[in-house]
Parts: C-alpha cells; sequence; structure tokens
C-alpha cells in the first residue's frame, strides 16, 4: 500500500469521519481525552501561522502532526506538535515521514529552526528524535496556566 502526507486546506470538507479519525489519533497521543470538534478544527485550519499534516495509508488516516510558524524580531522559527501514528502503524517509517515532510515546509518557508518538546517520560520518543537529528537543548520551559473568565 501507499502512503500520502498532505496538508489539509483551509475550504477542507471537515467530514464526521474526518474528525472521528483525528480524535482516535489525539487518544494515542494524550491521556487526557482531548478532541476538536468541527467548528474548534475550522477555527484551527483558518490560523495562518498553522499547518496540519495527515498521513493516509491506503484509505485510511494512520498519523499526524501540526506545524507552528512565529516570528521574533531576529528570526522565523517553527515548532512540529500533535506527532503521533496508530499503535499498529508503528515503528515503519511513518514517523519519519510526517517529521521530514513538515521540516521541509518549515525550511522553505524560512523557519531558522524546528523544535518540537516531549515529555520526561517518554525515552522511546527521545530515541526517535534525537536518531531524526534533534538535539536535546539545554534550557527549562516555564507554564503558567491562565484562568479563565
Amino acid at each position: 500500500m501507499k502512503h500520502k502526507i498532505y496538508k489539509i486546506q483551509r475550504n477542507a470538507e471537515l467530514t464526521n469521519e474526518l474528525i472521528s479519525s483525528i480524535n482516535n489519533l489525539l487518544g494515542h497521543l494524550s491521556p487526557n481525552n482531548y478532541t476538536v470538534n468541527k467548528k474548534r478544527f475550522r477555527e484551527l485550519l483558518n490560523n495562518h501561522l498553522l499547518e496540519i499534516y495527515l498521513l493516509e495509508f491506503g484509505k485510511d488516516i494512520i498519523g499526524m502532526g501540526s506545524l507552528h510558524y512565529f516570528e521574533t524580531l531576529v528570526k522565523k522559527s517553527a515548532w512540529i506538535e500533535d506527532v503521533v501514528v496508530c499503535p499498529e502503524h508503528r515503528r515503519k517509517g511513518h514517523g519519519k515521514r510526517i517529521i521530514s515532510h513538515m521540516i521541509s515546509r518549515a525550511k522553505k518557508n524560512g523557519a531558522k529552526h524546528v523544535d518540537l518538546s516531549s515529555r520526561n517520560d517518554r525515552a522511546e520518543s527521545h530515541k526517535f528524535y534525537k536518531k531524526l537529528k534533534f538535539d536535546r537543548r539545554d534550557t527549562s520551559v516555564y507554564r503558567r496556566k491562565l484562568k479563565k473568565k
């Protein structure tokens, strides 16, 4: 079977099947049971600093990733998030395909570097990212949760 990686276009038809496939992937990504609905996904697609990529294998969506652009006063950068491949399709090169595709897109769009993060307990993911030539940075990420109004 053949694989295909593509960016979901802003005017894409958001079928129930597509949203269900994305939510299925999100379920494999996080134990928090995050989901998106059509309205939220449409908002995401309208963000010109975000690109969402899907990986199809045959007729099934088996993986995805998102590429976020941001600019500081001195450079344009990109951040990779939400990379996930269905468990039964892992260790077959699909994750590498998704990430390599997003790196290529970031480079083409003028990003000077690409970052990603991974929880400390994800040792297998860390090995995978090192294999793809990502270097562990000597930095700390701080978060401040914001209360809803």
